[in-house]
């Protein structure tokens, strides 16, 4: 059974492309069962994810710490304390910004996993 438990300290810690001051742990890997992953982000005060939107994949965010601004589209930005669940549809323009004094930490669920992309490996 223990290749099913895990500690958060003992995964591969990565910086995702198009975004700044952002720390991710692979929690489930997309291999897990192929339907979904799940990844704890932490982002540094100031840190955004750049505008950008996800072809086929659904997101899902999670705050457990700190405050994220969020902007869809032309809206106008939502400041998204702890305990804030944020969905996001296929081809809808996001931002996410941490607008708070402290890091930000978050679950991020993506369904269909992500498509493999340029990630820069944190080395610990």
């Amino acid at each position: 059974m223990k290749p099913y438990i895990k500690h958060v300290s003992d995964l591969q810690r990565y910086a995702p492309p198009g975004h700044h001051g952002t720390e991710n742990v692979r929690l489930v890997e997309k291999d897990f069962n192929g339907a979904f992953e799940m990844i704890l982000g932490t982002l540094a005060p100031g840190a955004e994810a750049h505008r950008h939107a996800h072809e086929t994949e659904t997101q899902i965010c999670y705050v457990i710490e700190g405050e994220m601004e969020v902007r869809f589209g032309s809206e106008p930005p939502v400041t998204c304390p702890a305990g804030t669940v944020v969905g996001i549809p296929p081809k809808l323009d996001h931002h996410f910004l941490n607008s708070g004094d402290s890091p930000l930490k978050l679950i991020v669920i993506y369904n269909p996993p992500l498509a493999p992309r340029e990630e820069r490996l944190i080395h610990v």
